[in-house]
């Protein structure tokens, strides 16, 4: 009986070793394969084209109304570096990303960055999640037609938006598992714009 698990958990470990989908790193001598699906590459090539149909293209014209009656509208903020976020509450990556967008606007308000987040839920449903996860950044209720005339289809997706007002980079999709992955992933590009 042991034999004959040892010898299906050996030939478990060689079919994984000698897989020709995926890519494999070598570490102290230990395979790991990371499976490269097909669906994987049309999406990533899927989100690629979306980038650069949005990058170096002028913000949009939108008057935002935060949760708390300030008013915004990033395509005439001058002089600022603006990160307009789009989430919804039901959307684990964007809840997750919530403490990298405070630490990147505590980090950068000195600095004329202003971080906008944008939830496609109802002002109360918005309202509750921005007081329980102590969100230090402007959020707006209500969004779904902006997300909509921005082209918004994968959540969270940001936008950062440069002094003049053009959209410099985009960023879709976050990690459900890593609070640091949005600061780490858009920091330096805010200290790009900023030099």
């Amino acid at each position: 009986m042991k034999i004959g698990i040892l010898f299906l958990g050996s030939l478990l470990f060689l079919v994984a070793c000698q897989s020709s989908t995926g890519t494999t790193n070598s570490t102290k001598g230990v395979a790991v394969v990371k499976p490269v699906e097909k669906g994987e590459r049309e999406f990533q090539a899927y989100l690629d084209r979306k980038r650069a149909q949005i990058k170096g293209k002028k913000a949009p014209d939108i008057d935002l109304k935060t949760i708390g009656g300030k008013r915004f509208n990033p395509s005439n903020m001058k002089g600022k570096i603006v990160l307009l976020n789009f989430w919804f509450a039901a959307c684990k990556p964007c809840i997750t990303e919530i403490p990298s967008l405070n630490e990147l606007q505590q980090k950068y308000k000195s600095k004329n960055v202003v971080v906008i987040s944008i939830s496609t839920d109802q002002q109360a449903v918005a309202e509750k999640l921005a007081k329980e996860k102590k969100m230090r950044y402007a959020v707006v209720a209500g969004g779904k037609s902006i997300a909509s005339q921005m082209k918004v289809s994968t959540f969270p997706t940001s936008f950062l938006i440069d002094k003049e007002g053009i959209i410099q980079d985009v960023f879709m999709g976050a990690s459900s598992f890593d609070a640091t992955y949005t600061y780490t992933e858009i920091k330096p590009h805010i200290e790009r714009l900023l030099n």
